[in-house]
């Protein structure tokens, strides 16, 4: 069995563990990072539709301006210039008895008055906007406070109902965006990851609630240009090597072994693997905990390249459907609608949806699109494709922020990192990116320690 020795090793290789790798590396520390598949990106990354050769994601996913270790990140490498930011909070909603509405939010009035602002120009009845009030109470407490544990014992539509929500203000506006940030059904999510997003988004600052969107695909946004980073620094990025064990040396954990019998051996041991993935491997007994209960939530995509435009939007939420969103990708690519449109539809929390066949699902992005937007039926659809992605994000289900441990473990060598660790955030993209800084700062605060002089 081979043997190679490492400064500091880490394991994935998507968002969290490159970016991770990227802050070390920028710090002069050695890393090698290894992914069990041939292509990094993780559960974030796209490919090319083999006929259009249009880049597909995984799942459409939006950045926000509260995105700031995101963007950080990708600054770093020298890609944030490929998200393109709106200059104003503007989100279009579509329902399906053809009516539309709008959230307008302008930046001039500052965080969370432009929020108030943008909802008064909802159709929502007055009595609806109101009920709001109760709840920004709420959220600029919980700003000063903290969020309390009690918040994950219950349901986001349990919370939103103890505070007097409507039931149209939260069909309109708030299930929209814990299906965004959640990836759950506000039935099911538990309301500590909504309260989480609505603090970032909309009790910080204008620029926290402005939405991005990457003019490319995923994998042309970080993963190779992250390589490049790291390993212009000295460091490794090996593919197609699946883990088999995190092993044990002197009371410490020591590296890590591959299927294929590898072993990478280091002091500093960086896990970026999700829950379900890191509970399959040999472990020390040490690292075994309650995360072994934390289960996943999947999305379900379906991309349709049209013979016409039908939507002008970036992206429109779906209300009264089972599509939530749908994203205009060939204004998002800047590709023109000389040949069409190409548009990502999006199913969050689509466990039901998982065992569908695509032409069912494809049935059913028609019939949702045609209610919602009646231009829809003159169009004919020349391709299409469907994604699932059954392992897309933490299921943020009731007591699981509990179960989501800090980035470290209770054995020395080993620090956990991923988009599902308690990092006050919900399991998104900017908690992955997150994680890996703090896993970072935590092995640069290690060898600091280890390097000064001791009396």
């Amino acid at each position: 069995m081979g043997s190679t020795s490492s400064e500091v090793l880490i394991l994935g290789g998507g968002f969290a563990g490159l970016s991770c790798g990227v802050r070390l590396a920028a710090s002069g520390l050695r890393v090698t990072l290894l992914e069990k598949k041939p292509r990094l990106g993780g559960r974030a990354y796209s490919f090319l539709d083999r006929e259009s050769r249009h880049p597909v994601d995984n799942g459409q996913h939006l950045f926000m301006g509260c995105y700031r270790h995101t963007r950080s990140f990708l600054a770093a490498i020298g890609t944030e210039g490929l998200l393109r930011f709106s200059g104003k909070v503007r989100v279009d909603f579509a329902d399906s008895e053809g009516g539309r509405d709008a959230l307008r939010c302008p930046s001039s009035l500052g965080s969370p008055w432009h929020l108030a602002w943008g909802v008064l120009g909802m159709g929502l009845s007055l009595g609806d906007k109101l009920g709001l009030v109760r709840l920004a109470r709420e959220l600029r407490g919980l700003r000063r406070r903290g969020i309390p544990p009690e918040l994950d014992r219950l349901s986001v539509r349990q919370w939103l109902e103890g505070l007097g929500q409507s039931r149209p203000i939260q069909e309109r506006l708030l299930d929209p965006i814990a299906l965004g940030a959640l990836n759950e059904d506000p039935r099911i999510a538990a309301a500590t990851g909504l309260a989480q997003a609505l603090l970032e988004m909309f009790f910080r600052d204008a620029e926290g609630s402005r939405l991005g969107l990457s003019c490319v695909g995923l994998s042309q946004l970080y993963p190779e240009a992250a390589r490049k980073y790291i390993e212009e620094r000295g460091g490794r990025i090996l593919t197609s090597k699946r883990i088999k064990a995190i092993y044990e040396a002197k009371g410490r954990v020591g590296g890590a072994v591959t299927e294929s019998g590898e072993s990478f051996a280091s002091d500093s041991v960086v896990s970026t693997l999700p829950p379900w993935d890191l509970s399959r491997l040999d472990l020390p007994q040490a690292l075994r905990g309650p995360w072994r209960d934390l289960m996943p939530s999947p999305i379900v995509s379906l991309c349709l390249w049209l013979d016409r435009p039908v939507l002008e939007e970036p992206l429109v939420g779906l209300i009264g459907t089972e599509v939530q969103w749908v994203f205009n990708k060939s204004l998002i690519l800047g590709l023109g609608d000389a040949q069409g449109q190409y548009l990502s539809l999006v199913i969050s929390g689509a466990r039901r949806h998982l065992g569908w066949s695509p032409a069912a699902l494809r049935e059913l992005a028609q019939r949702d699109l045609s209610r919602c937007f009646p231009v829809f039926k003159k169009a004919r659809i020349l391709r299409w494709k469907v994604v699932k992605e059954p392992f897309a994000t933490l299921s943020p289900a009731p007591g699981s922020d509990r179960l989501r441990p800090a980035p470290g473990t209770g054995m020395p060598g080993l620090l956990l990192a991923g988009d599902w660790t308690r990092t006050g955030l919900p399991a998104t993209i900017e908690s992955a990116v997150l994680s890996g800084h703090r896993a970072a700062e935590l092995v640069l605060a290690q060898e600091d320690h280890t390097r000064r002089p001791h009396a």
